[in-house]
């Protein structure tokens, strides 16, 4: 911790000075947030050495990492001895539900959130209860701070935890719909029949070659393979999950309906992109449906833009109706132009993904990548089973 008058830049170079003095003789790496610092492994633990600035009061904020000091005393001063275990139980078991973190691999809850959760609800088991009743929007304000109203208009978010000592702050906004929904499930299935596979997850085998070959026989199954860039986990899946949705987009305004999509990496050499669409091929007629004739104004324009098609035109239900050929019908075909087009225009690390490698896996490589990666196959056999872990426990 700094004085809050040593300047930015002194700030930055101690700070990262005294990182690589700590971890010196052991991986480390630079990394950023609002500002940079050192990160690496120590005997198997994750690392972190973050600068900040002694201030005062909360509302003095220089940096983000400033509330640190004063969640610390928050949460010494509230939680008692004996509910650190609770704590422990809590956050293992989110990480047993693939729930836990705020990265954007994971887009769910800090520590800081299980320490909140015991806090307000006692213990792990009524912690579990009172999630297992959560609905959309839930209110959390340990201090009363703000009403429920004013929150839920200021943070718009699934979960909304005021932080305990800055009010304008929701500590639980990396949390995603379908992370907080998994909570939900999680909770109420545990309180139901529990286990400790919540805790550890359960070993499943990866699905038999055969089976995985009868899934990707299934029309619509699309498998793309990208190289990985050399980029910190987290800045690396922000950007393939926006390359997801940004194809996604692309196929559905082409007419290919996705039924679901995901991605996958290693975060050293592979990134796997999976869309499962309704059909990969479409008609190459697409039918496309004018003004009324009544209105002779734009029944003249529609005519005139439409004067070769492959039917038409004719008069259905008060309509002028033609039949035209699809640009793109060919999913695979759509998908290979537009991995072309985005090398020339995607400005991000992604840029230098798709240089590495883009490539549509066709059944034999996809077999092959289950065969010889076991990371891949744990994802790929997941994701094809489509259920919920905990749903099998």
């Amino acid at each position: 911790m700094f004085d809050e008058n040593t300047s930015k830049e002194e700030f930055e170079k101690e700070g990262l000075l005294i990182g690589k003095k700590v971890l010196k003789g052991h991986f480390f790496e630079k990394a950023f947030s609002q500002h940079p610092y050192i990160r690496g492994t120590i005997n198997g633990f994750d690392v972190e050495i973050v600068p900040s600035y002694k201030v005062s009061d909360p509302k003095k904020l220089k940096s983000a990492v400033d509330r640190t000091p004063f969640h610390t005393k928050y949460v010494q001063k509230k939680l008692k001895p004996e509910q650190k275990d609770e704590v422990r139980l809590l956050r293992q078991f989110l990480k047993g539900i693939k729930a836990y973190g705020a990265e954007i691999k994971t887009s769910s809850v800090p520590g800081y959130v299980t320490e909140l959760l015991i806090i307000k609800y006692g213990s792990f088991e009524n912690a579990l209860k009172g999630i297992a009743k959560w609905k959309e929007e839930e209110v959390i304000d340990l201090e009363n701070q703000l009403d429920n109203v004013e929150a839920k208009k200021k943070f718009n978010a699934p979960l909304i935890i005021v932080d305990p000592v800055d009010k304008n702050r929701n500590v639980a906004a990396a949390l995603s719909l379908n992370q907080f929904a998994r909570m939900i499930a999680a909770s109420t299935a545990f309180l139901k029949k529990p286990s400790t596979n919540f805790f550890f997850g359960k070993k499943t085998s990866p699905l038999h070659e055969k089976k995985v070959k009868e899934h990707l026989k299934k029309e619509g199954l699309i498998v793309v393979e990208l190289g990985c860039p050399n980029v910190l986990a987290d800045i690396l899946w922000g950007q393939i999950k926006r390359l997801e949705k940004k194809i996604v987009a692309e196929l559905e305004k082409e007419e290919f309906t996705a039924l679901r999509s995901s991605v996958w990496t290693d975060e050293k050499k592979s990134i796997a992109l999976v869309f499962d669409l309704k059909a990969n091929m479409l008609e190459r007629a697409k039918k496309r449906i004018g003004p009324l004739v009544s209105d002779q104004k734009n029944s003249e324009k529609f005519l005139a833009a439409h004067k070769k098609p492959l039917s038409g035109p004719r008069i259905e239900n008060g309509r002028w109706v033609v039949e035209v050929e699809r640009k793109n019908f060919d999913a695979k075909k759509f998908l290979k132009k537009a991995f072309l087009r985005l090398k020339k225009t995607e400005k991000t690390h992604i840029k230098k993904a798709l240089n590495k490698k883009a490539k549509i896996l066709t059944e034999k490589e996809v077999l092959q990548k289950y065969r010889k990666e076991p990371e891949f196959s744990e994802y790929f056999s997941n994701y094809l089973k489509g259920k919920e872990d905990f749903e099998e426990y």
